[in-house]
């Protein structure tokens, strides 16, 4: 009997337009991700045989002074911040963003925009998302999704605005600008602000305390010891909502939940969970800045020998740096934003605060140490040549 119910339930909760919508998003996510690891092993590839990154600013700027047309290649050049940005923002915003300024000129169309116009444009979007990330539908939220995905466009683009104003070819982070502080100052708040949308959105839909498997397990107990009224309410439901809408059978279930939790997580339990993730996206921002800007001194400053030069290159091209600059790919603020993001438009934001915290800290953590540890080695082979 409670196999039917289920399957019932499944077929009720999950209409064909939705489970066919699903089939879409989850073969789309698969070629995202087939993409990602391809391109992945062309980068790795690629750094292999980069070279000194100083030569490769110089040829670069020397193809701009003798007036050849720039053309943009998602592997040339390198820089230590290119090789260490997220996949998205690699491989889909920034070729885009890249496309829209070279292409279609739109800093000589539109002289008058600036990136920190564009960086303000992006944090009011931000703002305006958390209306829509907190909204109770689905359609809504997924529509807050594309929108926040917009701002992490514009985030990309207002670095190809600056460059494309100030002449620079070279991808890498001014650090003490006002650009960088602006830029940094947006990234701050479109961060809280995905955070914020969450934990309102969670606040005003209480997930359950423990997964839907053990509502059903609560349910079988129902069956085989509840009463008359408990066992006819179950059957006659049509939904798991439905469950808990007879008062008696509500009642027992509460009591039987475990702890004080009862059927829903406590605003605590949310909060804490949500807080959580907020720091472990702020970790990961600084620690993904702090190392781009270490491993940016280490490996792409100008070198005083030629003896330094070819252990720059020979320390960057190593697989070991390649597989932490990869893992930092993949941990980084704009990676972990994308993985809620995508959480949130299939609906399973709860599963993913839960779910990731351990695994998500862990790997962090060990990465961030691992880091720490080869910068420091790197920076002792360096000084014995300096």
């Amino acid at each position: 009997m409670m196999l039917k119910i289920k399957k019932f339930n499944l077929k009720r909760r999950l209409p064909t337009c939705y489970l066919l919508s699903s089939k879409v998003i989850l073969s789309l996510a698969i070629i995202l991700s087939v993409y990602f690891i391809v391109m992945d092993i062309k980068l790795f590839n690629a750094v292999k045989n980069r070279g000194p990154f100083s030569s490769l600013k110089f040829k670069k700027n020397s193809s701009i002074l003798s007036g050849k047309t720039h053309k943009y290649s998602m592997f040339w050049p390198l820089p230590v911040k290119k090789i260490m940005m997220a996949e998205a923002t690699h491989f889909v915003r920034s070729p885009i963003a890249e496309f829209i300024e070279y292409a279609l000129g739109f800093s000589y169309l539109f002289p008058f925009i600036s990136a920190n116009f564009i960086s303000i444009t992006h944090c009011i979007l931000s703002l305006v998302t958390i209306k829509f990330l907190m909204h109770n539908s689905l359609f809504w939220r997924q529509i807050g999704v594309g929108i926040f995905q917009f701002r992490n466009f514009l985030d990309s683009f207002d670095g190809v605005i600056f460059r494309a104003h100030a002449n620079k070819t070279s991808y890498t982070s001014h650090y003490g600008s006002l650009g960088y502080y602006v830029d940094a100052a947006s990234d701050v708040f479109g961060g809280v602000c995905l955070v914020a949308s969450i934990a309102l959105y969670l606040l005003k839909n209480r997930p359950p305390s423990k997964n839907l498997t053990r509502c059903f397990r609560l349910a079988d107990d129902l069956l085989e010891s509840g009463t008359n009224v408990e066992k006819s309410a179950l059957t006659r439901s049509s939904s798991s909502d439905d469950l808990f809408k007879h008062s008696s059978l509500n009642s027992n279930l509460r009591n039987k939940a475990s702890g004080k939790e009862g059927i829903h997580a406590t605003k605590i339990t949310i909060l804490t969970s949500v807080a959580f993730l907020g720091i472990r996206i702020a970790v990961s921002a600084f620690f993904w800045d702090r190392n781009v800007h270490i491993y940016q001194d280490l490996l792409d400053s100008p070198a005083v020998s030629e003896i330094h030069q070819k252990l720059q290159v020979k320390i960057l091209s190593s697989t070991f740096t390649l597989i932490l600059m990869i893992m930092w790919r993949i941990m980084c603020a704009l990676s972990l934003q994308d993985m809620i993001l995508t959480a949130i438009f299939l609906d399973k934001t709860w599963e993913f605060v839960v779910k990731s915290q351990v695994i998500g800290w862990t790997v962090l953590i060990f990465l961030i140490i691992l880091t720490e540890l080869h910068t420091a080695e790197i920076r002792s082979i360096l000084l014995q040549v300096v």
